[in-house]
């Protein structure tokens, strides 16, 4: 859930309102802070929201200082979300058979999650394409995130389907650069065009072992902490959302100073 301006006043009222329990408990003689605020009076509830619209109104800045802490917090333990979900999933992620490109024995290993229908994964096939034909120590790996539609789960099933006829970067750039619907029967035209044997594909989608693969997919970027389209883990880093050709270069770069 993302953190909004309204969620900072609300954190500010609540701080406020805590701090009003021991006083109002006196007041309303409770045995506890808890049972207080469990009986609060028409008019205590009135008090409370009257000291906290007066200390907001002389303290406007706590609202803005409450919510950069809070994002401060949310994205520190996003952070480490991510970094525990790389660590325990890496080893799959970049294992040898997985759907790739680039080096076969890489000094960084970059994983893109993507949506065929997404239209900045779009973008970043050429940022990607030309990183591999001028640095010849990094290697691309694919994972499908159909999030954009039903159309988008096809055309990842039948991409997986293409990897096991190691065609899957040659599918994988044609339905990139495919300019019309992902549906099964324009899927079925390109895999044609690269020389894919459909029957074997229909009879491997059939199967349910790719779909299979799929939903391990999904359940691995949920463990990381992909929430859009696309993202990239460079090395053991993971960056949400488009950066463009520099960008990637310059991760690349720093995964290879760690190193």
């Amino acid at each position: 859930m993302s953190f909004t301006f309204k969620h900072a006043v609300w954190a500010v009222v609540a701080l406020v309102g805590v701090a009003m329990l021991p006083l109002l408990a006196s007041r309303a003689g409770a045995e506890t802070q808890a049972e207080s605020a469990a009986s609060f009076t028409a008019a205590q509830k009135q008090e409370i929201g009257e000291v906290v619209r007066a200390y907001l109104l002389e303290n406007p800045g706590v609202i803005f200082e409450a919510a950069d802490k809070h994002r401060e917090k949310m994205e520190a333990s996003a952070a480490k979300e991510s970094e525990a979900g790389i660590g325990e999933n890496l080893e799959w992620m970049t294992r040898s058979d997985a759907p790739s490109v680039g080096s076969k024995t890489p000094d960084v290993t970059v994983v893109e999650f993507f949506d065929y229908n997404c239209g900045y994964c779009t973008r970043a096939l050429p940022d990607i394409q030309n990183i591999i034909k001028t640095d010849a120590n990094v290697r691309f790996v694919f994972f499908e995130i159909p999030i954009l539609g039903p159309t988008s789960k096809t055309a990842a099933l039948w991409s997986l389907a293409a990897a096991r006829q190691n065609k899957y970067f040659e599918f994988h750039v044609a339905v990139m650069n495919h300019k019309g619907p992902k549906d099964e029967g324009e899927l079925e035209k390109i895999a044609k065009t690269v020389g894919l044997d459909v029957d074997r594909v229909k009879k491997d989608l059939a199967s349910g072992e790719i779909e299979e693969a799929l939903n391990k997919n999904i359940e691995i970027s949920r463990k990381i902490g992909v929430q859009g389209t696309p993202a990239f883990v460079v090395g053991t880093t993971f960056i949400p959302g488009y950066i463009g050709e520099e960008g990637l270069k310059q991760a690349i770069a720093e995964q290879r100073k760690k190193k």
